[in-house]
């Protein structure tokens, strides 16, 4: 005996909507001013890399 093989036919809808923009500009412009004359206190920021670097450990340690 003979079997039939049956087959299903893949229906795809693609969604033909295009959204168009019409003369939208950010209200930010985009430019960023640096002050140069920032202090940065090093003992500060290698202080919070080692607790940044230690939660990462720890969250890390926990989810093994």
């Amino acid at each position: 005996m003979v079997e039939k093989k049956k087959t299903k036919k893949k229906i795809t809808k693609k969604s033909s909507k295009k959204r168009k923009k019409i003369g939208t500009e950010p209200d930010d412009s985009g430019i960023i001013i640096v002050d140069d004359d920032l202090e940065i206190n090093r003992e500060t920021e290698i202080e919070e890399r080692r607790a940044y670097l230690e939660e990462a450990r720890s969250q890390e340690a926990s989810s093994d």
